[in-house]
């Protein structure tokens, strides 16, 4: 009984010890080198590395590349030096909702351009909806870099 004891004691304090050196090099965050304002860009030189001591669970709220936060716009206040939660960033738009757009409708040899007024904000590769404005008619379209929406096939 005392051998099972002392060798789980024994046991219980490798383990400790791994996991707390396992722990203490923690694993590094992008983080925001200054406070960035709601509706900043995250420019490259603004964004940092921080080592955390995080469970797998806690690092899933947060992300975890500095790829995936540069470029990309502040959806609310992010303060220097903390990690950037997945929520708080979004993709730059190319146009706001309101803006007026060129919609080109293409199939085959045929082209045709007409204006558009956007029913949302235009983020590049995302399918969106467009109002005609000389008829009226919705529309779903990708946006391209541009700022023009494709509608039909390429």
């Amino acid at each position: 009984m005392r051998r099972t004891l002392f060798a789980a004691a024994v046991g219980f304090a490798v383990a400790f010890a791994f996991s707390a050196r396992a722990q203490s090099s923690g694993m590094a965050l992008p983080v925001p080198t200054v406070t960035i304002l709601q509706g900043d860009v995250l420019a490259d030189e603004l964004v940092g590395e921080q080592r955390f001591i995080v469970t797998g669970r806690q690092v899933q709220g947060f992300h975890t590349s500095r790829e995936a936060v540069v470029g990309k716009v502040a959806r609310r206040v992010l303060p220097a030096g903390h990690a950037i939660p997945m929520n708080a960033l979004r993709e730059p738009w190319v146009f706001k909702e309101g803006d007026r757009v060129s919609l080109v409708f293409t199939t085959g040899g045929l082209s045709i351009e007409a204006t558009g007024i956007a029913l949302e904000p235009g983020v590049a590769g995302k399918l969106i909806s467009v109002r005609n404005a000389d008829t009226g008619i919705i529309v779903r379209g990708v946006v391209h870099a541009s700022g023009r929406v494709t509608v039909g096939k390429d």
